[in-house]
């Protein structure tokens, strides 16, 4: 992938792949640093490009991987369309994530059955055993939690 980069793109990439590694190793703080620095490259000289969304993406999970919740839902709701326009799940997995981490588990219903329609029952894999019930309940017809 880093060969059809350009300069700044390349450095907006390693930027985020040292994040993605240093999340990997559980150090969520200094992981958010790297996720910052790419994403301030990536606005400076690369907004609405793929690779700025797919930043604000991995973005929003450190910070919610660093208990940054609302941090992380607002950085996800800038990926959020990016993300689903490709199927990918990331964003409203970060921001269902922080919304049950804040105990706002209706605000997590929407975003839980987005995550549901792109990737089926493998949505309770991507979540705590101790959440659930929880994303049983917003799954159900009446979404009440």
């Amino acid at each position: 992938m880093t060969d059809t980069m350009n300069l700044i793109e390349r450095q907006a990439f390693e930027q985020a792949n040292e994040g993605i590694r240093l999340g990997a190793i559980g150090d969520h703080t200094l992981a958010v640093k790297h996720w910052e620095k790419a994403s301030r490259i990536a606005d400076e000289h690369l907004p609405g490009a793929d690779i700025n969304f797919w930043i604000k993406s991995g973005f929003g999970a450190a910070l919610f991987d660093a208990k940054r919740y609302e941090e992380s839902i607002a950085m996800s709701q800038i990926a959020r369309d990016w993300c689903l326009s490709h199927k990918q799940p990331l964003a409203s997995l970060s921001i269902a994530r922080s919304y049950l981490a804040l105990g706002q588990n209706n605000n997590a219903t929407a975003y839980l059955r987005e995550i549901h329609s792109l990737i089926g029952n493998d949505i309770f894999a991507a979540f705590k055993d101790s959440d659930e019930v929880k994303i049983h309940s917003a799954l159900s017809d009446d979404g009440k939690s």
